[in-house]
Parts: C-alpha cells; structure tokens; sequence
C-alpha cells in the first residue's frame, strides 16, 4: 500500500486550489530535499505516455553563480489549515438453509480510518527576486562539476521556485480492520461448528515542521549566459546540444525511430505498427510502442532470455546500478559515442548488449534501455514487487488487467470509473494482493466489494509505465506479447 506520507499528499493536494502546479514529494524521506533555490535534474523520457522524476542533485543556485552568497528568503506567499478524515465501514453478511435444518452463515466487515489537521504555508521565490539574480550575478567559471556530468548526460536542470510546507509537526495515524465470522450446522451428522477472526493493522508517522509536502519547479538554461523559463517548455533543453542533421538522436530518443533505423524493424511494420500509429497518443499509441521493444525481445532464444531476466530481478534491488545503466546507454543512444564498462548487474546485463565486437546492439539495448525507462518511472514498492514476479506466471494476467484499465479509461484526460471483469481478477482482487498494490501506487483509488478503478489523470504516467514494464517483462520470462 502507499506510505502514510504519500497518502496524506495526495488527500492535502486535493484541497489546495492551484494543485496542478505542485508536483508531489514521493516520500517523507524526500521531504527536506526540495527547498526554494534547490537544483533538481531530470533525463529526457524514453517515451511520451510518461515524464521521468525530478531527482535532487545536492545542489542550490548559489553553488552555480558568482558571486558566491545566500540567497535572498523566499516569501510566505498564503497560510492555511487543512483537515483531512477518512473513515469507511463496510459490512456483510449471508445464510444458507435448506429443509434438513442444514445451515450455513457467515458475516464480514472492514473499516478503515485516517484523520489529520495541519497548519500549512506556502512558500515562494519572487519573480523580481530572480530577476535581480539574472542582473547581478554570472555564472561560476569554471562550471561546476556536477553540472558537467548533467551536460555530458544530456540532462535537463530545474530549480525549485516554490513549496508547500508544514508549518508545525504532525502525528498521523492510520488504522486498518477486517473481521469474520462463520458457523455451520449438520443436525442428521450431529456436527456444529462456529470461527471467528479479526486483523487489525495501524501505521503512524510523523511528518516534521518544515517538511515540504510539494513543490514547483522553473526550467533553467545555460548556454552562453543563464536564464530561467517559470514555465517549464517541452520543447527547451537546458544545455545547447549540438546540432546534426545526420543524427537525429541527438535530440532525443525513439524506441520506434531507433528500431526504424535497423533492418530487422521492416519485420515491426509487416505485422502492423505502422508510423501514424505511434503518433497517436492515446492507448493505441502505447500499445504500438511497447509492440515494438517486445517483438524485439521476443526474437531472443529462450535460453539467453533467462539469464537476462535474472539480472534484471538482481538490478530492481540496486537502484543506483539500474540508474547507471540507463545512463550509459542513454549517453549512446541518444548522444552517440562509446559504452562505459559497469560493474555488478549492470555490467551483465551490458555483456548481452555489447558483444565481443565492442558495437552496442542497438536492436536490443533500444528495448532494454525503454524498459530501463519505464521502470525508473515506478516507485520502489512496485519495482521490488515485479522483482518478486519474474519467477512466477502472474506478469501476464496482471498485464491483461492493467492493459483493460488503460483502454477503458481512455481519454485519459477525464476521471472515469472502470469496472474489471472478474474474469481478469481471479481470486486476487484484495488489498494486500500485488496488482492492487500495484495500482494503488500509480495513485489509482481502487473499489473492493464491486471490483472497479477511478481513474484519475495524474495517474496516467506511472499507469503506463507500468504496463510497459509489464509487457516487456512478460516477453522474457513468457514469450512473444
């Protein structure tokens, strides 16, 4: 399930007016990180159905610019209180007779509970603050070390303009309770019997004063002299690259325009997948774009995709190998140029992809660099929990249902409530399954007692994310999508 943190987010976001502005904090352990003036980083996305995380880069304006001083406070731009209380009871029962005075009867209930007030203030960098900013100071020469590496990665870089912050500590508690109860009679058998359970479960935290709960971001860009867009453009890189019009990856990457570009995607395009397809985006869009890195990966032989598989498990437990590997292919893929050697999982899953030629195998690194993407999207609860699944044969049936939910909540604009046939649920439609677990993370809100999911537009990235993840992870340890 969602932190306790996470969930308290996503309620306060809900009241405050200019929500779509903040971007929400992921965890408590994030939530000093992203002060006013604080430089976060962000790589170009393998795909368009979602946008990669802000990540901080230890970093704050200051450390960029001559001369070297504080920076000025930032204003309390409004205060305010908010109360957020969740308090559900669900109940059930059901009896059976029949003429023999056979009996049987059972009940169930489930309630759960969540109350929290908190003094709130936001925080904001003034525009004629970072116009006089602009004005007075240049930026360091030589350039910093880590904006360096930014620049040979391709990454664009922001700078956190304003926050929604807590003003006092806060206890939030969270309890959870399920009960049953069931009885039997067999008078002819002279049997009798009755059972009783109950599971309660509370999670508490405690969110510190000053703790950031969201924030908003401006775009910077640098190339001679800096200038920040309060407007973050798509369309704008914050380091000039250079450009070629013999390479088109240098601007960007394409898992469908990278395949295009070898022999093997004619094969793509007779069973289908077809240019004007992937130009759609709606779900049609992204089903053609995962199509295309699973077909590849479908061309495997079966006993090179197991090892493949094995290291991609080993890789969802060491976040920073996995984001190294990204990185490194990444930088070829994108900018061009040669692979850096790694060590651990990512150094083995680079041996599939750079054979004793030395090239990079761009028919598979493409799909593998897509995933790579697609899985960085997702949190930490639901990489472990697809590390769990690469053993067993659940990856396709929570795919089918994932892949429903998308279709069927198309346009993804618009809340919509989905109904899933019990068909693709099984028996595994409950609130410690994974695929809930699953869903509830992408910030889907999910409905117990009549099997269905309300769809809500933030939820679009890392839903998508994950159905790609999904399919692509499905192709190596089961077969062709």
């Amino acid at each position: 399930m969602p932190s306790v943190f996470v969930e308290v987010v996503r309620s306060v976001l809900k009241e405050v007016y200019h929500k779509k502005e903040l971007i929400p904090v992921d965890s408590l352990g994030n939530s000093t990180s992203f002060r006013p003036y604080c430089l976060l980083s962000k790589k170009l996305s393998s795909s368009w159905f979602w946008k990669s995380r802000y990540r901080c880069v230890n970093l704050s304006i200051k450390d960029i610019l001559e001369p070297y001083a504080p920076e000025p406070e930032p204003e309390c731009y409004d205060r305010f209180r908010i109360s957020v209380d969740v308090d559900g009871n669900i109940q059930g029962q059901v009896m059976l007779t029949d003429t023999g005075h056979r009996e049987i009867s059972g009940a169930a209930a489930v309630s759960n509970s969540c109350n929290v007030s908190m003094n709130l203030r936001i925080l904001r960098v003034a525009q004629n603050t970072w116009e006089s900013l602009q004005h007075e100071r240049c930026l360091r020469q030589p350039e910093h070390r880590i904006l360096q590496q930014l620049r040979s990665h391709g990454d664009d870089v922001f700078v956190v303009t304003e926050v929604l912050q807590t003003e006092e500590e806060v206890q939030v508690t969270k309890t959870y309770s399920r009960e049953g109860s069931g009885k039997f009679a067999v008078p002819e058998a002279f049997l009798k019997g009755e059972g009783r359970g109950q599971l309660s479960r509370k999670k508490m935290v405690t969110i510190p004063a000053g703790s950031i709960l969201a924030f908003r971001v401006a775009q910077l860009l640098i190339d001679p002299t800096w200038d920040i867009l309060l407007f973050p453009d798509e369309k704008k890189r914050t380091f000039e690259l250079p450009q070629s019009k013999n390479d088109q990856r240098q601007h960007s990457f394409s898992l469908l325009a990278t395949l295009r570009s070898i022999g093997e995607h004619l094969k793509l395009l007779e069973d289908g997948i077809h240019e004007e397809q992937v130009a759609r985006e709606d779900f049609q869009g992204l089903r053609a774009e995962v199509k295309a890195g699973c077909t590849q990966l479908g061309c495997l032989e079966m006993e090179l995709r197991q090892p493949l598989l094995m290291d991609i498990g080993r890789i969802l437990h060491d976040q920073p190998s996995m984001e190294a590997l990204e990185a490194s292919l990444g930088q070829v893929l994108c900018r061009g140029g040669q692979v850096e050697p790694l060590d651990g999982p990512a150094g083995s899953i680079l041996e599939f992809l750079v054979p004793s030629s030395g090239e990079l195998l761009l028919e598979l690194a493409a799909p593998i660099f897509y995933l790579l993407g697609a899985l960085t999207v997702l949190s930490e609860t639901q990489q472990q929990l697809l590390a769990n699944a690469l053993e067993t044969t659940v990856l396709p049936k929570q795919l089918k249902l994932v892949e429903h939910i998308l279709e069927k909540s198309s346009p993804w604009q618009k809340q919509s409530t989905v109904a899933l046939p019990p068909e693709l649920l099984g028996n595994s439609w409950h609130e410690e399954a994974p695929i809930w677990i699953l869903l509830e993370e992408c910030g889907l809100t999910l409905q117990l007692d009549t099997p269905q999911v309300h769809w809500e537009p933030t939820s679009q990235g890392p839903t998508c994310a994950l159905y790609a993840s999904l399919a692509l992870l499905s192709t190596l340890s089961q077969g062709p999508y």
